[in-house]
């Protein structure tokens, strides 16, 4: 039962094929592209559709593990919702290494600077992706597939086609050009490319600033290109937590 469950939460970073519409603000206009699993990352976790409960993919078709599975090598340790650095502010919740006398476990997905970016198990809602200091964890380290295999190195993990590659820590863009402001109505991640990796997270209220003057109307799962102030990254933001992209 409880490898069924770890089975199912893990299976939010597969990349599920299929014909997904998914919109980047680029520079001065707007381009639809199709998503693919090659992206390499977890889908999104808003509960938008029939097929999403909770923030978590309700399937059990995929059977590739993205995370591997570990424990906390202290009582407790901080998991941050972005990044440490300079200008980010330290958002994060405390992960206890046991609750009712049993172990809690954490997913490993890449790491990068010391961190380990992880899925907290027992999170039913976001933010359950965020960065614990490596030395929190018995083993910190990302395997070439998922959860078996050799370790790799920092920004290395399991890509939608079950390759290796290197995540971008900081989604491509056009330009600098910050035009507009929105802001998100519910939680959501910061992700490398549309359904790609997640690189941070965004919560109600913050800021997301786009490349357009407006951004449009938009399916809930169209993907919108723009900078996160809260994570200090170029990132894809779901339009489902985006009301103004609606």
């Amino acid at each position: 039962m409880r490898s069924s469950l770890a089975a199912l939460r893990a299976s939010r970073g597969v990349c599920l094929g299929g014909g997904l519409a998914v919109l980047a603000v680029l520079g001065g206009g707007a381009t639809v592209m199709a998503a693919t699993a090659g992206g390499g990352a977890p889908p999104a976790t808003a509960a938008q559709t029939a097929s999403q409960v909770s923030g978590r993919t309700a399937t059990t078709t995929a059977r590739t593990h993205y995370t591997h599975s570990t424990t906390l090598a202290k009582a407790d340790c901080r998991i941050y919702l972005n990044h440490p650095k300079r200008g980010v502010a330290p958002r994060h919740w405390t992960k206890h290494r046991t609750v009712a006398g049993k172990r809690t476990h954490l997913g490993v997905r890449y790491t990068y600077k010391g961190y380990a970016m992880v899925l907290d198990y027992a999170k039913k809602k976001d933010p359950s992706w965020g960065f614990i200091a490596r030395g929190c964890l018995t083993d910190s380290y990302a395997y070439s597939n998922g959860d078996r295999g050799a370790r790799l190195g920092d920004r290395r993990a399991i890509g939608g086609n079950g390759q290796v590659k290197t995540v971008p820590i900081s989604a491509a863009h056009r330009g600098k050009t910050q035009r507009a402001l929105v802001r998100l109505g519910s939680n959501g991640t910061v992700r490398s490319a549309p359904r790609s990796f997640v690189i941070g997270n965004a919560v109600r209220g913050d800021a997301f600033r786009i490349t357009t003057t407006h951004c449009g109307r938009h399916s809930s799962a169209a993907w919108i290109l723009g900078y996160a102030p809260a994570s200090g990254r170029w990132g894809y933001i779901q339009a489902a937590h985006l009301p103004a992209c609606r």
